[in-house]
């Protein structure tokens, strides 16, 4: 798919940093160090050249910072297909094709991990790639040329940085048999006004004298860049690598790729020798191929993994940069797709919670940036209801897909902690534990009273899921687990209104509104092959009202909430939005109960309303009244279309895998 104007596609390996590239082949921003929360807008000096007696920049747009652009003959691209995480231009011309990559590989979470960035380029003629220094501040930058073995290129780093420094490190370019230049001067004062780019290098380079090492001088207020380029005759490969040595105070943990590299150099020559390609290989076509590859850009722009082998992604960058926040199909949503290409991280991210219970409350994530100060709820006054059961089931689930028991004997006494503290937030006696308002669930800007669904159906689920986990580890599960849980199950009846499952019900007062989460906790159930906890009946009819009301009340996407009329609840801005992550687990729900042309409606009318907001930044919030994202951007859950993908593999009695 081609990006639409304002879009970009984030390349980059997983806890790396990455650069996002535009239809126009320029960087709309860059995150190379620790700087995912704050990635530079501004890139000037990145360029893909066709030298010549007229240079031809392969850019729509090179001059796209630059004050006073000088004048650049620019290739016309013809045409640009993006599917994360890879961006391909083609072009009219001697240079038929630029592919720009990263190598993220199932399972193989070295090659992933790596800060590196292929350029591939077909066709004939003399190419050349420049690329800013941008390490530390602009003083004490430096560049030098360097060759090892076949290997030639241009590092950047800066001399006067130190490990406080975010962007403490060093960049390189290069390829196999490259010409280097290291004196790139980007960014001087124009002859009319302003500031210009200085594109005389490309002219000369041919017959230029490579300096082999520049310099910031101490007063000078300068941008530089190194260049390297080479003969193509038929197909040529460049490289970018970085490496972050920083460790400032919002992530002082390192990087995973410092256990194997020293320098961006040795990332270089690796990349260069392996010739590594991306192999995410999906058995889907046309738009569900697309959501599944592309809502995984994630994994560039807002993943953390240490050097110790910690990994976490941001709720979202700005506002909240919490760590792998829980509930509601955020952290736990993304798991299903990530437990298909790395599962041993989501299992040791997983079971990171259980250190951090308290008592058996469960936060709702590690911290604020950070992965040892976890946070108990967004809000304050009362706990949030439906965390620990998300977290009960999460270990299930990572126990029902690998088939590893070791999983539930590391966590069935924190399972039980979790399962009795919920059970403890039960006041009139009905097991469900009970909704207080003051927003003490994922819905945190709307109010749920008493024996809320979303709550219910979640917490039956999760003792479900304890109940069985006690069985398969062969211990005796105590007789008041299964009361309460057959009490539970009749209490929830209590909720039906008719049609579908009311979003609450508080002694005399009721909110009889149809909200699509109503049933997640059964999703869960049916997902890992646990005993139902509503009947099938109402299940499938619940299911049918949220696709006919949802469908109705906005032509976007389903709304979170309902009225039973088919209108969209406008009672908070929350409610008359859509959360995409949740749909997702609808859609896979309704495929998983048969209603395939209902499941397969809901996802694709999503991804539709997605893809022309845009694929790389889906928001945690659509409004469905007026279709625009509102919410927060880079959203933790982006990945949760993979729901949908695996609840048809499911049925089809291949997820989860045979071999476990």
């Amino acid at each position: 798919m081609r990006p639409k104007p304002g879009q970009s596609i984030p390349i980059g390996g997983i806890g790396a940093g990455y650069a996002a590239f535009d239809a126009d082949l320029t960087i709309d921003r860059l995150a190379m160090f620790n700087d995912w929360s704050n990635p530079m807008r501004v890139v000037r000096g990145f360029h893909l050249v066709l030298l010549g007696e007229e240079p031809l920049f392969l850019q729509g747009n090179p001059g796209r910072n630059v004050e006073t652009p000088p004048r650049y003959s620019r290739a016309k691209i013809v045409d640009v297909d993006a599917v994360w995480p890879k961006i391909k231009y083609a072009f009219e011309g001697p240079i038929k094709e630029v592919e720009i990559y990263s190598p993220i590989i199932p399972r193989d979470l070295r090659s992933s991990s790596l800060p590196l960035i292929y350029f591939k380029i077909r066709g004939r003629g003399a190419v050349a790639l420049s690329f800013p220094n941008v390490t530390g501040r602009r003083y004490g930058r430096a560049n030098f040329s360097v060759r090892r073995g076949p290997l030639s290129g241009v590092v950047m780093t800066n001399l006067r940085s130190s490990q406080s420094d975010p962007a403490h490190g060093e960049i390189f370019i290069g390829c196999d048999g490259c010409r280097t230049y290291a004196g790139y001067s980007v960014y001087v004062p124009a002859e009319t006004r302003g500031m210009t780019e200085d594109v005389s290098v490309f002219y000369r380079l041919k017959e230029a004298e490579d300096p082999g090492h520049y310099y910031i001088e101490k007063y000078a207020r300068e941008e530089i860049a190194g260049v390297v380029w080479r003969e193509i005759d038929g197909e040529g490969l460049f490289v970018l690598s970085w490496y972050a040595r920083g460790r400032p105070y919002h992530y002082p943990y390192g990087h995973y790729y410092e256990s194997w590299f020293p320098d961006a150099v040795s990332i270089a020559e690796y990349g260069l020798r392996e010739r590594l390609e991306p192999r995410l290989d999906v058995e889907a076509e046309g738009w569900l191929r697309d959501a599944l590859l592309n809502s995984l850009y994630v994994l560039s722009t807002t993943s953390w993994l240490t050097k110790d082998g910690r990994f976490a992604l941001y709720e979202t960058p700005w506002i909240a940069p919490l760590m792998n926040t829980i509930g509601s199909m955020t952290w736990d949503g993304a798991g299903f797709a990530l437990l298909e290409l790395f599962p041993d991280l989501v299992v040791k991210a997983d079971e990171m919670f259980a250190a951090y219970r308290r008592g058996g409350e469960i936060p709702h994530d590690y911290g604020e940036e950070s992965l040892e100060d976890p946070i108990y709820g967004a809000t304050y006054i009362t706990p949030w209801k439906d965390l620990a059961s998300t977290w009960v089931l999460m270990i299930y689930r990572d126990y029902y897909y690998t088939g590893d028991l070791g999983i539930l004997r590391r966590n069935i006494e924190a399972m039980k902690d979790a399962v009795d503290w919920l059970m403890s937030l039960d006041r009139d006696g009905d097991c469900i534990p009970d909704s207080r308002g003051r927003n003490d669930n994922s819905y945190d800007g709307s109010n749920m009273y008493g024996r809320a669904s979303y709550v219910a159906s979640l917490f039956l689920c999760a003792l479900t899921a304890y109940v069985k986990a006690a069985e398969r580890l062969g211990l005796s599960v105590d007789g008041r687990y299964l009361e309460c849980l057959e009490r539970g199950k009749r209490s929830f009846e209590g909720l039906w209104n008719g049609r579908c499952y009311s979003a609450w019900v508080d002694g005399a007062r009721r909110k009889d509104t149809c909200m699509s989460s109503q049933l997640l906790g059964q999703f869960w159930c049916d997902m890992l092959d646990l005993p139902p906890i509503v009947p099938e009946d109402r299940a499938k009819a619940a299911l049918r009202s949220i696709y006919e009301l949802g469908m109705k009340a906005s032509r976007h996407c389903v709304p979170n909430s309902m009225t039973l009329e088919g209108e969209v609840d406008r009672e908070t801005d929350q409610l008359r939005s859509c959360w995409t992550r949740v749909n997702f687990a609808v859609a896979a729900h309704m495929l998983l109960r048969g209603m395939e042309k209902e499941g397969w409606d809901v996802a694709e009318r999503e991804w539709r309303t997605i893809s022309e907001l845009d694929p790389w930044n889906i928001n945690s919030r659509i409004d469905a009244i007026e279709g625009r994202n509102v919410g927060l951007q880079y959203y933790i859950s982006s990945p949760t279309v993979w729901l949908v993908y695996l609840a048809e593999r499911k049925r089809k009695g291949l997820w989860p895998p045979k071999k476990r």
